[in-house]
């Protein structure tokens, strides 16, 4: 191994050592694991269906999903649009934690949207 190579693993060895003992080990703890995701059937068609539309507040997220409950509203017979941030304001942001993904998702399940679609933007 090179002199060069040597000094790259030494910095690399010392950036590790740095990173696991100032929190980052700790804070990877922290991050849930998740299992197996068993993801529900698409429905085979919209009509008569409940789209709830889901934003995180970042800038023009809400202008996107708004334009896409109008289209789904033109072309989707007996579509039902619920615009979640108009419902609850408290969920037009992004989640600083499991604990506040999981109360927007109650808040979502109470709801019983036959669709979900989440979007942001920049």
């Amino acid at each position: 191994m090179s002199r060069k190579g040597l000094w790259i693993g030494l910095a690399i060895f010392l950036i590790v050592g740095i990173l696991s003992n100032s929190g980052w080990g700790a804070a990877e703890k922290q991050i849930p694991k998740v299992g197996p995701v068993k993801l529900n059937a698409h429905p085979p068609t919209l009509e008569g269906k409940t789209v709830l539309l889901r934003w995180n507040g970042k800038y023009n997220g809400d202008k996107f999903l708004a334009r896409l409950g109008e289209l789904l509203t033109q072309q989707v017979k007996n579509v039902k649009i619920l615009k979640l941030w108009e419902m609850d304001s408290t969920t037009a942001a992004i989640s600083k934690n499991g604990e506040a993904s999981e109360e927007v998702a109650n808040k979502i399940a109470k709801l019983k949207p036959d669709l979900v679609i989440a979007a942001q933007a920049d």
